[in-house]
């Protein structure tokens, strides 16, 4: 697709049958939803890959209030999608955006994964005073308080892309049990990291003001894959998939799942 056209999103799982023998799991972010990887899932498609979006409970109801769910029932929903596939395709890999990649870190941790891409990773959240406050502890404490923040636009640099990213999700608020939720996963992940030693390619951009960039670097050193490749962006912001840089993203994905 051009970055001169409009995109026409939609915030649907999807499955789109290539002809490899491969088929490659898409996983979204917290609050976000398949919209966030149609784009990538269509390319991927159009070189001959099979991809499967899902949408994970508690993010699949077009309600303006964003409903509290647990990183347990959304890892739920991810295996059984894997599984599913399983019974049509001998080799299946995942593709991770942010929240989507610790899921698909903790699968990678217990099942047979081919190949793992990871798409701004989420290991903590961005803050330029991080060391003095981590803004987990911030949200964790304010979550017991206050169950919703507002959201206002989508984390994309590209303005057109932005605006369609944000007319086509579903909520208008940020669901904080489900934040204390993800985070409780992500400390879940330390100790598996270095058992995962499937071929692993990481994006992330240095301008991500959602995720803390060099957390994505951690993630990236610590794991135990022999085949691995880090890719920083300079022109996006979080929703890599969506933004300026997002033909590269494409591009680099395609090519890591190719080799042989």
């Amino acid at each position: 697709m051009s970055l001169g056209q409009p995109a026409d999103l939609r915030n649907q799982p999807f499955f789109l049958a290539g002809n490899s023998r491969s088929a490659y799991l898409l996983l979204h972010g917290l609050g976000g939803g398949p919209f966030e990887m149609q784009l990538l899932g269509e390319f991927l498609h159009g070189k001959g890959f099979t991809v499967q979006a899902v949408v994970y409970p508690g993010h699949d109801q077009p309600t303006p209030v964003m409903p509290t769910s647990t990183w347990q029932s959304w890892y739920a929903h991810v295996v059984a999608a894997y599984e599913a596939l399983g019974r049509l395709y001998p080799l299946r890999g995942v593709i991770g955006f942010s929240t989507g990649c610790c899921l698909g870190l903790y699968l990678a941790a217990h099942y047979p994964v081919e190949k793992l891409v990871l798409l701004s990773p989420y290991r903590r959240l961005y803050s330029p005073w991080y060391s003095l406050l981590p803004l987990e502890v911030y949200l964790n404490s304010l979550g017991k308080l206050v169950t919703q923040l507002p959201r206002l636009s989508s984390p994309i640099n590209d303005p057109a892309m932005a605006r369609l990213a944000t007319a086509v999700g579903f909520f208008k608020t940020f669901n904080l049990g489900a934040v204390r939720s993800a985070n409780e996963l992500i400390r879940q992940l330390p100790p598996l990291l270095p058992g995962i030693t499937c071929p692993v390619l990481t994006i992330q951009s240095r301008r991500d003001q959602v995720v803390d960039p060099h957390g994505a670097w951690e993630l990236h050193q610590e794991l135990g894959s022999e085949r691995k490749r880090f890719v920083w962006l300079e022109q996006s912001n979080h929703v890599i998939t969506l933004d300026r840089e997002r033909q590269q993203v494409f591009e680099e994905v395609a090519c890591f799942l190719a080799e042989g």
